[in-house]
């Protein structure tokens, strides 16, 4: 028998393998499904919590909430998101008007960890890379802040593009199913936040000069061709949506144009020490650090990939900060980002000859990185369950919002609209309330574009809702004359010795 039949694999060997590798993808998924269980209690709108959702959520939401009425995002009701996001929300509201978001959340912190476990199985063992996982996780607990943002929406599709791009440029395997995939991903990321998209950018341009200097114009048509085929699966019908609602120029002014006049209309926020002081919040976080020495250790390795993930890491914040804005979610993309690099790492440590000096070695990593990254935020969480499974009957809403959504749902019916001048799209969502006029709030936004004011107050006066609610701190002269000239009445007020600092209800 020749030496090749002895080296040669089997059906049955490849079968074994096969059923093996399964078992693990399966453990993997569960476990991932466990810890995004677990770290939904993390949510403000957890129906065992009871408490009162965030600014932004409340406004996805609300924007939600309309649609089920037959109103269109940007047209009949102003956010400068994409529409995936609002897609998502109105399945949620179709679960649960308040909770039901959180189911679709799960899914896409599941999908974002399994799909985290594989990048790094490409590179280390199946304990290396459950600690690899769980330590990129941990940067959730800093950026969440209560979910239901884009970037939550964004980070499945991110990981699996960066298993697609790193998965070729290891073992050069491809498809067209992944070439569908990842510009379908593409797509998503798209129609939820362009700043996002860091990683087809450099893997993309990447991907084609190499292409273009192997000549090999065939394999760049076909992985071209499949590419776009994906990110149009997702943005045609969108585009064919907005244009059969008559809701495309507004899409445009909203998500485009008002866009960019904020990301220029910032003031400080325009300040290169600005925008060089929020690269720094993110990129000195202990696990992107340690990311970052991780690739730059490595880029001596596996150049082409290495070298190209070092740009990805610091593109990916340079994109994240060009508003100027720290915002603590901004930072969720950079959860899938550290994974490669950090199981690089493991993988280094898996290569030492002496086995018992690499178990040593990642071992004592692995206490490491459980005892200073992983373990204290999980801990924290899981011991707040029983508590919050205890108190889950409990209504943890501040007492002048509870008074305030008992007074529009006493005053009003549920077809009639009112408005709130503020920020506040909770008492929307909470009395399943439709707002009048484009504008379910007006600040910041009528901040950078002054006319925003002025279309709302021109709407205002035409449709005189019911109920106008003036949240703490928005009392200026532009509503209360308003209110003065079209004979509105203050039915309560959380604070009656100081109207700037109080919450206010006023009915005609």
């Amino acid at each position: 028998m020749s030496d090749n039949t002895l080296t040669q694999k089997s059906p049955r060997s490849s079968f074994s393998s096969s059923i093996v590798k399964n078992k693990e993808n399966i453990l993997a998924f569960l476990v991932s499904g466990l810890f995004a269980l677990i770290f939904a209690f993390e949510s403000c709108i957890n129906p065992w919590l009871k408490i009162e959702a965030w600014t932004d959520s409340s406004v996805f939401k609300t924007v939600a909430l309309m649609m089920e009425r037959g109103y269109m995002p940007y047209r009949d009701s102003f956010d400068h998101k994409g529409p995936v996001l609002y897609f998502i929300n109105f399945l949620g509201n179709k679960i649960d008007l308040y909770s039901g978001v959180l189911l679709i959340e799960v899914i896409a912190i599941t999908i974002t960890f399994f799909v985290m476990y594989k990048i790094s199985r490409l590179s280390c063992g199946i304990i290396a890379s459950l600690v690899t996982t769980l330590t990129a996780s941990s940067l959730l607990f800093a950026y969440y802040e209560s979910g239901n943002y884009s970037e939550e929406f964004a980070m499945p599709c991110i990981a699996i593009a960066l298993y697609i791009f790193i998965d070729y440029l290891l073992n050069n395997k491809i498809s067209k199913l992944r070439l569908i995939a990842s510009g379908i991903c593409l797509g998503t990321v798209l129609m939820l936040r362009p700043n996002m998209i860091s990683v087809w950018i450099v893997y993309c341009v990447l991907i084609l000069v190499v292409l273009l200097i192997k000549k090999e114009f065939k394999k760049l048509g076909g992985f071209v061709s499949f590419f776009f085929i994906g990110v149009a699966v997702v943005i045609v019908p969108i585009l064919i949506w907005l244009i059969a609602k008559d809701d495309l120029e507004y899409f445009i002014n909203d998500y485009i144009i008002f866009n960019m006049k904020y990301i220029s209309s910032g003031g400080d926020r325009n300040l290169f020490y600005t925008k060089w002081g929020a690269f720094f919040k993110f990129a000195r976080s202990s696990i992107y650090v340690i990311a970052f020495v991780s690739i730059l250790f490595h880029l001596k390795q596996k150049k082409v990939l290495n070298i190209s993930y070092l740009i990805y890491l610091v593109f990916t914040v340079m994109l994240m900060v060009m508003s100027g804005e720290q915002y603590g979610h901004y930072g969720m993309i950079l959860v899938p980002a550290v994974v490669y690099p950090i199981s690089l790492a493991f993988s280094t440590v898996e290569k030492i000859k002496e086995i018992e000096i690499s178990r040593a070695i990642i071992i004592l990593a692995s206490l490491y990185l459980f005892s200073a990254a992983i373990a204290p935020e999980w801990i924290e969480t899981i011991s707040t369950i029983p508590e919050i499974f205890e108190k889950r009957n409990e209504d943890h809403f501040d007492e002048d919002t509870r008074d305030i959504i008992n007074i529009i749902e006493m005053n009003t019916d549920k077809d009639d609209k009112i408005s709130v001048y503020g920020n506040w799209d909770l008492l929307y969502v909470t009395t399943n309330r439709a707002h009048a006029t484009r504008y379910s709030y007006q600040f910041p936004v009528g901040q950078v574009m002054p006319e925003i004011m002025d279309e709302y107050f021109k709407s205002l006066k035409n449709e005189k809702p019911s109920i106008i609610v003036v949240q703490n701190g928005y009392y200026d002269e532009d509503i209360q004359t308003f209110l003065e000239k079209n004979a509105y009445e203050m039915i309560y007020s959380s604070n009656p010795d100081n109207p700037e600092a109080s919450h206010m209800v006023f009915s005609r």
